[in-house]
C-alpha cells in the first residue's frame, strides 16, 4: 500500500514549518493542507503515521498570529531564492519519476544556478528589490548570498521530508503495515526490528550532511581559477561515491 499524495504534502508541511518557525504549529499546517489537497488519499494507519513523524519537527515555541510578523523575523530574501530553486527543480523532478539521489542532485544544481545568477546581478553593485513586507530596498552581495544559504537549508528540510515519506511508503507497502502501531508486541519483535530500520533518522542525517559537505566544496571550487558551471553536481557525485554506506542504504531502503 502506497500513501498517495503524502510526499508532496509532507514537503509542503516541512517547508512551512521551517519558514514560519515558531509562528504556527505543524498540526495547523496539516489541517490547512488537508483542506487544500483534493487528491490526498491516505489510510487511517498512514494518516496516524504521518502525524507521528511530523510531530518530531513541530516547533516548541508558542503560536503567534502571522499578522504580527515583523520585518526583523521575516526573511523575504531567503523566500525569494527558495521559490526560485523550487521552480527550477520542478522542471526536472516530474511525475514522481525520481529517487533520493535525483532530489539531492537537483537541489545542488539549483543552488549553483542561483548562486551564479546572484553574482551576475551584483556585477554592477547592489541589487534593487521590492518585497511585500519590507518594501523597496538595496541588497548587497553578502546579504543576497546569505539569503541563498537560508534557502538551501529550507531545501534540505524538503529533502528530509521527502526521505521520510519514502520511508513511510516503504513501511506500509505490505499488508501487515499495522506492525508499526503494534511494534512493542513480543510476537512481532522480529518483523519490528527489521522494519523499524526504515525510520532510522541516521539515514536522513547522512543525506543532509552529504549535501552540506558538497555545498562547502562547491564554494571552494567557485572561488578557484578553474571553476566551470555544472561543477556542483560532479562534486556531489564524488561525495556520494565516498559515502558507500549511504549509497548502499539508499538501494536497500528504496529498491
Amino acid at each position: 500500500m502506497v500513501i498517495n499524495g503524502v510526499r508532496q504534502n509532507y514537503d509542503y508541511l516541512r517547508t512551512n514549518s521551517n519558514y514560519m518557525q515558531g509562528k504556527t504549529t505543524v498540526r495547523e499546517a496539516i489541517s490547512k493542507t488537508a483542506k487544500q489537497s483534493a487528491n490526498l488519499s491516505i489510510s487511517d494507519a498512514g494518516r496516524n503515521m504521518l502525524r507521528e513523524m511530523v510531530s518530531k519537527f513541530e516547533p516548541d515555541s508558542d503560536y503567534t498570529n502571522p499578522r504580527e510578523l515583523t520585518i526583523q523575523n521575516t526573511n523575504e530574501v531567503a523566500w525569494e531564492h527558495y521559490t526560485a530553486m523550487r521552480s527550477i527543480s520542478s522542471q526536472t523532478l516530474k511525475d514522481g519519476n525520481y529517487n533520493v539521489e535525483d532530489v539531492m542532485k537537483s537541489i545542488m544544481d539549483t543552488y549553483e544556478t542561483r548562486y551564479n545568477e546572484i553574482v551576475k546581478e551584483h556585477e554592477n553593485g547592489d541589487r534593487e528589490v521590492s518585497y511585500e513586507l519590507t518594501g523597496k530596498r538595496s541588497l548587497t552581495l553578502e546579504e543576497d548570498l546569505a539569503g541563498l544559504d537560508e534557502a538551501y537549508k529550507m531545501r534540505l528540510a524538503n529533502l528530509e521530508g521527502y526521505i521520510t515519506c519514502q520511508q513511510t511508503n516503504k513501511a506500509f507497502e505490505n499488508p501487515d503495515s499495522s506492525w508499526y502501531f503494534h511494534r512493542n508486541g513480543s510476537q512481532n519483535e522480529g518483523k519490528t526490528q527489521d522494519k523499524a530500520q526504515l525510520f532510522d533518522t541516521e539515514y536522513r542525517d547522512s543525506a543532509v550532511s552529504i549535501m552540506e559537505e558538497a555545498r562547502e566544496k562547491f564554494l571552494i571550487a567557485f572561488n578557484s581559477s578553474g571553476y566551470k558551471k555544472g561543477t556542483a553536481i560532479n562534486i556531489l557525485s564524488d561525495v556520494l561515491n565516498e559515502n558507500t554506506s549511504f549509497v548502499a542504504n539508499t538501494q536497500h531502503l528504496f529498491s
